[in-house]
């Protein structure tokens, strides 16, 4: 099956990570391929190296949006590593049944992915395996595949009061 969490309000990493230990707390394999997010910044990265049955992966750790000296040329590279490990996995005899593909959403959304290559490598998923996508701007196409889509609407957030993002709670 395949979910994807996107919208513009918080929430779809914190629900991803729940879903993570949920699973693992049933005996599954996990599996997370992370973007856009900097190794050992945010508070989940240092707890997942601590966790029985969950395989970790970060790329592209700075997006231009926030670091605009990064070439978007060296941000696509990453990406494509990215997809190549996702394939990898797919094609590996050590099954996982849920797969987190964190920010992916962003990633097409903003050109640094291709929305035809992400979606022909999902289809590389084995039978009962999850593949649960994250992030702003999911595109209607792989909105239309998804078996479940939860939108997370932001309705009132601090940021918008100034207070910058909180250690512990943002990251």
């Amino acid at each position: 099956m395949l979910y994807i969490y996107t919208g513009n309000g918080k929430g779809k990493t914190t629900a991803a990570i729940g879903q993570v230990m949920r699973s693992l707390g049933r005996g599954w394999r996990v599996c997370i391929i992370q973007l856009f997010k900097g190794k050992e910044f945010y508070g989940e990265q240092k707890m997942f190296k601590k966790l029985r049955g969950l395989d970790f992966y970060s790329f592209a750790p700075k997006h231009p949006f926030c670091f605009p000296k990064i070439k978007k040329s060296a941000v696509q590279a990453q990406c494509r590593q990215a997809l190549i490990k996702l394939e990898k996995i797919l094609k590996s005899k050590k099954r996982r049944n849920l797969i987190v593909l964190e920010e992916f959403n962003i990633a097409v959304r903003d050109g640094f992915m291709n929305l035809r290559e992400l979606i022909k490598t999902i289809s590389l998923a084995p039978d009962n395996t999850y593949i649960l996508i994250t992030g702003r701007g999911a595109s209607k196409e792989l909105i239309e595949k998804a078996d479940l889509v939860t939108e997370m609407k932001e309705i009132k957030h601090p940021y918008r009061k100034g207070i910058r993002a909180i250690k512990g709670v943002e990251y």
